[in-house]
C-alpha cells in the first residue's frame, strides 16, 4: 500500500485537522513564488521567522527542515524543507535538490518522533530550540504538501514521489497527502 495519497484541491484550503503543510524552499529567505508565495501572503509572521533563519544560516540550512507555527491557526504548522540554495531560475541541480529533500525528510521524521540523533551540528541544535514550543504530539498531524520540487525547482514530480515512498516502512513510517489543483 502506498504512503502517498493524491487529493484534488488546494493544500492551503482551511481545515480543522491538525496538519503540517510541507513545502520545499531555498536558503536565501525568499518565499517569492509558487506555494511559498501563497504561504507568505497568508502567514506573514511565519515568513518572517523563515527569513530570519535564512539570514542567519544561509547555505548551512541545506538538507534541513524547519517547522514554523502559522500564527493564524493552532492546527497548522508550516514545514520548510531546505532543498536548494537559491530559488527561481538559479536553483540548484535536480540531483542536489533530491538529495537535500531526502535529508530534510529524514530530519522531519526524527522531529515528529522526537529522535534526538538528528542534531548533527550547531544549526540543527538552534533549529531544534526554535521548534521546542510546538505540539508534543506531531505524529498525530496530517502531512500535507503540493507536488514539492516540481514547480520552480523543475524536478519531475515522479522523482520526488519515489523519494516519499522510502518513508512507507520502518519503525516510523510517514504518510503524505499530496494536493494538486
Amino acid at each position: 500500500m502506498s504512503n502517498v495519497s493524491h487529493i484534488k484541491g488546494n493544500v492551503l484550503n482551511s481545515s480543522n485537522l491538525q496538519r503540517i503543510v510541507i513545502h520545499s524552499c531555498n536558503c536565501r529567505g525568499s518565499w517569492g513564488g509558487g506555494i511559498a508565495y501563497q504561504l507568505a501572503q497568508r502567514y506573514p509572521k511565519a515568513e518572517q521567522v523563515y527569513r530570519n533563519i535564512c539570514e542567519k544560516y544561509n547555505d548551512r540550512l541545506l538538507g534541513k527542515c524547519l517547522l514554523i507555527p502559522s500564527f493564524e491557526s493552532e492546527n497548522l504548522i508550516i514545514c520548510c524543507l531546505f532543498t536548494s540554495t537559491y530559488g527561481g531560475s538559479v536553483h540548484d541541480q535536480q540531483s542536489s535538490i533530491l538529495e537535500n529533500t531526502l535529508l530534510a525528510l529524514d530530519r522531519l521524521r526524527n522531529i515528529i518522533y522526537r529522535k534526538p540523533n538528528f542534531l548533527e551540528d550547531n544549526v540543527d541544535k538552534k533549529l531544534d530550540i526554535l521548534m521546542r514550543n510546538l505540539d508534543e504530539n506531531l505524529s498525530n498531524y496530517n502531512l500535507e504538501m503540493p507536488k514539492i520540487n516540481s514547480g520552480i525547482f523543475g524536478v519531475p514530480w515522479e522523482k520526488t514521489e519515489q523519494l516519499l515512498g522510502e518513508y512507507s516502512t520502518g519503525e516510523h513510517p510517514l504518510h503524505f497527502d499530496v494536493f494538486s489543483l
